[in-house]
């Protein structure tokens, strides 16, 4: 379900979040889409503190009254800073006034069995960084089911994906879904 955040000082924006995630999940894919250290965030749906669900209840972030469509307020520990790296890259775009340019966030579904896995790409990425990131995942043991033979593709929304372009050029955004298809694609000569 997508819920819309809002943190003072930040444009509002919006994330999948599953009907089953804990508040603390919340939280850390928080800390991984903004750089807000999790330990340090509360959230605050409808006037109310969300509890971390430290217990191992079980139960997920629905309990709390979140909905397909929810605000949820986000609350920085006076102190809190943004996490993100320094490099060369990251200096000079310093240098000249310029924003560094976020992750996308996108959810791939399976179309090869049951699984979806939320992955971070850089939006001008090729789309091959995809499929080199779930073959690491794969060999690293994540259950994300994927053909044996290497023989898949992906759709945005109702195009096949090229490979060697970008996401951008793709049109993917964060909070997309990239659905992995079993079998190839054959583009007939132009």
């Amino acid at each position: 379900m997508d819920v819309t955040f809002v943190c003072s000082g930040e444009e509002a924006f919006k994330m999948e979040v599953g009907y089953f995630d804990t508040v603390q999940d919340v939280k850390e894919k928080l800390q991984s889409r903004r750089g807000w250290p999790a330990a340090a965030t509360s959230l605050i749906h409808n006037g109310a503190v969300l509890d971390d669900d430290v217990d191992g209840g079980g139960s997920g972030i629905e309990r709390h009254g979140v909905v397909e469509g929810s605000v949820i307020h986000v609350a920085l520990l006076d102190g809190a800073q943004h996490q993100q790296p320094q490099n060369k890259r990251t200096e000079k775009r310093k240098r000249r006034g310029e924003a560094a340019p976020l992750p996308l966030r996108v959810t791939v579904v399976s179309r090869c069995g049951e699984g979806r896995m939320e992955v971070a790409v850089g939006a001008r990425a090729a789309v091959s960084v995809l499929r080199a990131e779930l073959e690491r995942a794969r060999g690293v043991g994540a259950p994300f089911p994927l053909p044996r033979d290497g023989a898949y593709f992906f759709i945005h929304g109702q195009s096949v994906m090229d490979e060697s372009r970008s996401f951008e050029w793709h049109g993917v955004a964060t909070g997309d879904e990239v659905v992995v298809f079993d079998g190839s694609v054959t583009r007939n000569p132009a």
